[in-house]
């Protein structure tokens, strides 16, 4: 009976693992963002509904054939989901990919009033992106109701 025990325990936790999606279960926050949400103040670029400026990020950028840095993020009905797919095609998705993108999503300064250009400028040096891209595209829906949707090609 222990031996069945044994082996019934890693088996349903490493299926539990393999059925997880990009769905974020552990969204951590520190004490100070937590009072920040809770006041309303916007310190360090998050909003009061949420850990940051936006609700959606989407970004792809291609640098040839089967060469892209892809991330997707979104929180809709307090569910959030996250993804990675980084240029050696290696894919994080939910609390690895979040795990990976608050930090950076945190030192983001852009706004909806931002420049094409500034938020490209911004998001390349955050991820540590070459700037010799063939096409950058990026969808983001801000806490406030704006969106800003552009696609640049070199």
């Amino acid at each position: 009976m222990k031996v069945n025990l044994l082996f019934a325990l890693p088996l349903s936790l490493l299926l539990l693992v393999a059925c997880n999606d990009d769905k974020v279960t552990e969204v951590t926050t520190t004490k100070q963002e937590n009072t920040d949400m809770q006041t309303g103040a916007n310190t360090n670029n998050t909003a009061k509904d949420g850990a940051f400026s936006f609700n959606s990020f989407s970004l792809d950028v291609d640098y040839g054939i089967n060469d892209s840095f892809e991330v997707d993020y979104e929180v809709e009905n307090n569910v959030v989901e996250a993804s990675i797919e980084d240029r050696a095609n290696t894919k994080f998705e939910g609390n690895d990919a979040y795990s990976q993108l608050a930090p950076i999503f945190k030192s983001f300064m852009f706004t909806s009033a931002s420049t094409d250009q500034e938020i490209i400028t911004e998001v390349l040096a955050a991820f540590k992106l070459d700037e010799n891209y063939h096409e950058f595209e990026a969808d983001i829906h801000f806490s406030d109701g704006s969106i800003k949707e552009f696609k640049v090609k070199k």
